[in-house]
């Protein structure tokens, strides 16, 4: 194959587009200019092999597995480096989630001057940008040029799945997410198991060998390789390779609690009057935090009119717009919800798109009639893929927590850093999403790419390892970018230096070497500038910590914990509830209604509390009742006497009778349950 042959395996459309004859010409025009370019104009050797066509060669230093922007970040990373790398994906053209799943609007890091903090490959991209919103096309041809300028880097697009080989055994996909098990598609069920596979240990680090491409026609090919990128969304090669996971939210809330999934739509017919009409509707509006504006391509907001709209199934739910504007004049909207839906299922994922494009009709009636600039828009179209948010977190040699995230830590074996806001989407229908808190910038450790067990693997994209809070920062597509590009320099570092990368991270001298490459990649490698927050000198922090790591407290976009202020007794029941989820539902009740009804929390009535909670487990009831008629004051001495107030606990505060502020509520609550269960800080 010439380096200038081009074949394109087209998979069939999940998108059902609504085409007008200026529209299919206009769009025809841009597809022949993006592939005269990219063919023509454009240097390099980078082969983009079709479906079921011969593979340039049989053996690659480092094979990235998904054409996500993580993954062609670490491919071209691995490239620059002078690996000769494989890139391989299911899609028929690069970008996933961003080309895919038309999620067009970039979730900027920001440094603390307001300048983009991740430099490097997504540098380049976003110079070629005049919006943090952008075309999707003009997006697919940005990335088939980056690829295409590396000299090193052959790139195989769609096929329908991809295996890891360990030894000569093939490994079968456990439970894979839409980047290897395509919604479009038909899996053979020789492809995927049932059975969980056999987990990786650190005693006894697994090597990949290879992979399997397997081809829509049912023929496959082997590739072998020396090194392994997993940039897949939800980590199936790694998982199939017997990675360690935790479904996503376990850790947090000790129950899978996923956050929506989102379809995005396309609307059409919209004139520049109409976008105007829009954006000059935002415009009028005092908005101090920048939660809705407008721009020449972005709009957000119009969430005070979207709460107005009815869905027609709970499972749906439309939050505030977030509008991206194409060439064409079309519009890309982010903001239809779907709740209960498992990443890791197909079906599940198929009965997602068919119950959102069930709400489009009445959703476009109603935005039709309440926002003025969309009273002749059309749906024109559905995104190819899902944006899936979360599904599982790969157990790594560290795990990014949501400390680490919002004390703004520094790591030596940093790989990128990250500033955007714990932004936790809906997760059911009764919660409309939180903001954990806004750090200043955190550094991402290479350790948080390795999963345990591994000589030759890394992880990058939101399946890394991240807890289910630091994973909404994380997963941004920026930081993930600059991850891969760490990744990718990581995988020719072991190989030049023969470090497996289970012992790279912890290798001083490899560890430079990365840091010295990843400058001359343009990417900014010095320590952390940021500090800890000075609510880390608070006296109740770990106490906030404590209830902060449980989902149970949030800071908001400014960090405001309200650790001085007065907790009321349903929020201090309702953290106390959270915290027993194995507590019966009529003691809950009970309990619930019990706090309610205290007009002022003291420390005393809150002690008392947690000793009926004792007793009430022990479902001694008449226990209960002795302890209501005990005065606050003499239960409150038992919990000094076993040292639930001790330093740092304030004097004035370990009065029984002081009102009981929120800090001092989080530390009794950690204190309690340490004495009981043992959970002691911190907790992993």
């Amino acid at each position: 194959m010439s380096k200038f042959s081009f074949v394109v395996a087209v998979r069939q459309k999940s998108a059902r587009e609504v085409w007008q004859p200026a529209d299919a010409v206009n769009r025809a025009m841009l597809l022949l200019i993006s592939l005269i370019f990219v063919l023509l104009v454009v240097p390099g050797s980078a082969q983009n092999l079709g479906r079921d066509v011969n593979i340039a060669r049989s053996q690659y230093d480092v094979i990235v597995i998904g054409g996500d922007p993580e993954g062609i970040a670490a491919a071209v990373a691995a490239s620059r480096a002078g690996a000769r790398t494989l890139l391989v994906d299911t899609r028929p053209a690069p970008g996933g989630l961003m080309t895919r799943g038309w999620l067009n609007t970039i979730d900027m890091n920001l440094d603390r001057q307001r300048r983009p903090l991740n430099g490097g490959i997504f540098g380049e991209l976003y110079r070629e940008l005049d919006d943090n919103s952008f075309d999707v096309k003009v997006m697919e041809t940005l990335f088939e040029r980056l690829l295409a300028c590396e000299q090193n880097l052959d790139v195989i697009k769609g096929v329908l799945s991809v295996l890891p080989i360990v030894g000569s055994q093939t490994l079968p996909l456990y439970r894979p997410g839409q980047t290897l098990c395509p919604d479009d598609c038909e899996i053979p069920h020789a492809l995927t198991t049932e059975i969980i596979p056999a987990q990786a240990h650190e005693s006894t680090p697994v090597r990949l060998h290879g992979i399997e491409i397997i081809y829509g026609s049912g023929r496959s090919s082997k590739v072998n390789g020396r090194f392994f990128i997993d940039a897949t969304q939800d980590a199936d090669f790694a998982v199939a390779a017997g990675a360690g996971w935790k479904a996503y939210g376990e850790d947090v809330w000790r129950t899978v609690r996923n956050m929506a999934t989102t379809l995005v739509f396309r609307l059409s017919n919209i004139s520049d009057a109409d976008w105007q009409k829009m954006c000059d509707s935002l415009g009028g509006n005092s908005d101090p935090d920048g939660l809705l504006g407008g721009t020449r391509r972005s709009i957000w907001g119009f969430g005070d009119v979207i709460k107005r709209y009815q869905a027609s199934t709970p499972m749906v739910r439309i939050r505030g717009l977030n509008l991206g504007r194409q060439n064409d004049g079309s519009v890309l909207v982010n903001a239809l919800l779907v709740f209960g839906i498992d990443g890791l299922d197909r079906q599940s994922r198929r009965e997602a798109r068919h119950l959102a494009e069930a709400e489009l009709p009445m959703l476009l009636t109603f935005l039709k009639t309440k926002i003025a600039g969309l009273s002749e828009a059309v749906i024109a179209a559905t995104a190819p893929e899902l944006y899936v948010r979360t599904s599982r977190q790969i157990n790594t040699q560290y795990i990014l927590s949501v400390d680490d995230v919002l004390e703004n830590r520094d790591f030596p074996d940093r790989a990128c850093f990250g500033s955007y806001p714990l932004d936790i989407q809906a997760q059911v229908p009764e919660h409309y999403g939180d903001v954990i808190g806004k750090p200043e910038q955190y550094a991402v450790p290479l350790r948080s790419l390795i999963p345990v067990g591994f000589s030759n693997l890394m992880v990058i994209g939101r399946s890394a390892g991240f807890d289910s809070l630091a994973q909404s920062s994380a997963r941004t597509i920026p930081v993930g970018m600059a991850a891969g590009q760490a990744a990718g320099i990581a995988a020719v570092i072991s190989i030049t230096s023969g470090l497996t990368i289970d012992r790279l991270a912890s290798d001083s001298a490899a560890i430079t070497e990365l840091h010295r490459q990843m400058v001359q990649q343009a990417v900014s490698t010095g320590s952390n500038p940021a500090r800890p927050p000075v609510i880390s000198e608070h006296w109740a922090y770990s106490g906030l910590k404590f209830m902060r790591r449980r989902g149970q407290i949030s800071g908001g976009y400014n960090n405001e914990y309200g650790l001085e202020q007065p907790i009321s007794g349903k929020a201090f029941a309702n953290r106390l509830i959270n915290l027993c989820p194995d507590l019966h539902e009529s003691k809950r009740r009970w309990l619930y209604d019990f706090c309610a009804a205290q007009s002022g929390l003291n420390l005393g009535m809150a002690c008392k509390i947690l000793v009926c909670l004792e007793s009430l487990a022990s479902n001694d009831r008449s226990e209960s009742q002795k302890i209501l008629e005990l005065p606050p004051d003499e239960v409150s001495d038992r919990f000094r006497q076993r040292g639930l107030f001790s330093a740092p606990w304030p004097t004035p505060q370990a009065k029984w009778n002081s009102p009981l502020s929120r800090g001092a509520a989080y530390m009794l609550l950690l204190r309690w349950l340490d004495g009981r269960f043992g959970v002691s800080l911190p907790a992993r």
